[in-house]
């Protein structure tokens, strides 16, 4: 299995993954609608899209996650993959937003160039899709829009100069300007590393030192 590929979809399971233990507190703005998991600029994220994507996400798994941190692979057993698969669809959003108000954009060459590697390495599109369940703990519809996710981030680190603080400086008022609001149950937004919950490090962070080498 090659290691850089594998780095890399472990890092976005430590990244999504709220530790799998979301905390409450002040991250959340406003009032969540009723039916909501969470409210991105004013548009709801659903309980039911949550769902879906997490049975869709069990459906797929093996059936049995194992390790922890950077080695940590996912399967039907593993705990906390509401807020998971919610907090892709959050940092999806800001990513999105970030770019039209820069007005940049992300080709479908942009993603395929990002995704090469990784189906070179997995050897077929199935196999890739099983590995990226397995080890970022995502549903396989999200495969695309993870690495048009990641070709988002290259794009706004590039915009400035490959400066990583720059970059979260750039995405912190993208993020407050959406409002964002989560459903307790799912854990609490964390304005400052732009998460769902704790995580060990700011994940943009992570993603723009990945990108950058």
């Amino acid at each position: 299995m090659n290691r850089t590929r594998t780095a890399l979809f472990a890092l976005l399971a430590m990244i999504t993954a709220p530790g799998l233990a979301a905390c409450s507190g002040s991250g959340n703005a406003g009032t969540v609608h009723t039916g909501a998991a969470a409210v991105v600029g004013g548009q709801r994220i659903s309980v039911a899209t949550v769902e879906d994507q997490v049975t869709s996400f069990r459906d797929a798994a093996p059936a049995q996650g194992s390790g922890t941190g950077s080695t940590r692979t996912f399967g039907q057993d593993s705990a906390g993959m509401p807020a998971n698969v919610l907090a892709f669809l959050i940092q999806e959003q800001v990513v999105q937003s970030a770019l039209a108000q820069k007005g940049l954009s992300v080709s479908a060459t942009d993603v395929s160039a990002v995704e090469a590697p990784f189906l070179k390495s997995a050897g077929n599109p199935t196999q890739l899709t099983a590995e990226f369940v397995n080890q970022v703990g995502l549903p396989p519809e999200d495969l695309e829009p993870y690495f048009r996710w990641q070709a988002g981030v290259k794009a706004l680190l590039g915009s400035v100069g490959g400066d990583t603080g720059k970059l979260t400086g750039l995405l912190q008022p993208v993020a407050a300007g959406l409002k964002i609001s989560v459903n307790p149950r799912y854990g609490s937004w964390d304005a400052t590393n732009l998460t769902l919950g704790n995580s060990s490090q700011p994940w943009i962070k992570q993603v723009s030192q990945d990108n950058a080498g």
